[in-house]
């Protein structure tokens, strides 16, 4: 199960690890690297199924943007340390809200015309012609359906996570 937790570098990597994750940042970023020391570590979503997870990365990939910890701080390409990816918080925002429009596509279905509700009606009449055909779409589109939700699910969770991420200057990791 993956997690999305908020935590200090020094909670999960050992001091040469930390120090070159600041100095990437601080280089990617031309600012100062500070944290809020007096912030307590948080898990702010657990038990996300693993395929989930991997399937909303895979969205975070394409925007190449896929990294194992996000800073608050602005910059724009992944940072590689050792085998971490480093990524900015504020980036990350960005691209959750251009993938708003992919997890939430019903909220705004805008384009179906008629001619498409037609074309949809008289695909069913021909699945429904046959029983254990129509019980198979039936089952696909259930499953399609709970994917779906378990994605907008994890959008708001990492949407969520990343404000809180800048609000309390904190890095956000992604266990997986």
């Amino acid at each position: 199960m993956a997690t999305i937790e908020l935590a200090h570098l020094s909670d999960h990597l050992e001091e040469h690890d930390l120090e070159g994750i600041i100095d990437a940042v601080q280089t990617a970023s031309g600012e100062a690297f500070a944290s809020a020391d007096e912030e307590d570590s948080e898990i702010l979503e657990s038990s996300i199924d693993d395929d989930v997870f991997t399937d909303f990365r895979d969205r975070l990939e394409a925007n190449d943007l896929d990294a194992d910890v996000y800073v608050p701080f602005e910059f724009d390409d992944l940072v590689q340390v050792g085998d971490l990816r480093i990524g900015s918080t504020q980036t990350l925002r960005l691209v959750l809200d251009s993938l708003r429009e992919d997890f939430f596509v019903e909220d705004a279905q805008e384009g179906d015309t008629e001619e498409d509700d037609a074309e949809d009606d008289f695909e069913r009449d021909d699945i429904e012609d046959n029983d254990e055909a129509s019980s198979y779409y039936a089952d696909e589109d259930a499953g399609i359906e709970m994917k779906d939700e378990q994605l907008r699910h994890v959008w708001r969770a990492v949407f969520r996570a990343s404000r809180q991420s800048l609000d309390r200057n904190m890095p956000l990791f992604f266990h997986h």
